[in-house]
């Protein structure tokens, strides 16, 4: 595997979508995105640990998360392959379709996004 950085944005989220299944696999409950975010850098080798750290746009100026971004679109692509729901604004579980995947068939899990998305 290619270190976090030198992915591209599909390959980011693509990683990110399966670490979220395995994550949510392994804790059995809700989680925010924050909790979620915290975990990932913290415990995935591939992620380096500045992750969270904040960057400045070139043309708006403003601060932002790539990161955080990237998260919330692997968090969108996993809600429409229907393998998590958000209960409430800002909580993330496994569905029943999440539970019952095999959390490592990272090549099912790509599939089901890519028909989410259609």
């Amino acid at each position: 595997m290619k270190e976090y950085n030198n992915l591209t944005i599909y390959e980011k989220e693509d990683f990110l979508e399966y670490e979220i299944i395995k994550y949510l696999h392994k804790v059995s409950q809700t989680t925010t995105r924050t909790q979620l975010a915290k975990y990932l850098v913290e415990n995935v080798d591939y992620i380096p640990k500045d992750a969270l750290n904040s960057k400045k746009s070139h043309k708006t100026g403003r601060s932002y998360q790539p990161f955080m971004n990237r998260l919330s679109f692997a968090l969108t692509s996993l809600y429409k392959a229907g393998l998590i729901d958000h209960p409430k604004r800002g909580i993330t579980v496994l569905s029943k379709a999440g539970q019952s995947i095999n959390p490592n068939d990272e090549k099912h899990i790509h599939e089901l996004v890519i028909q989410g998305w259609k």
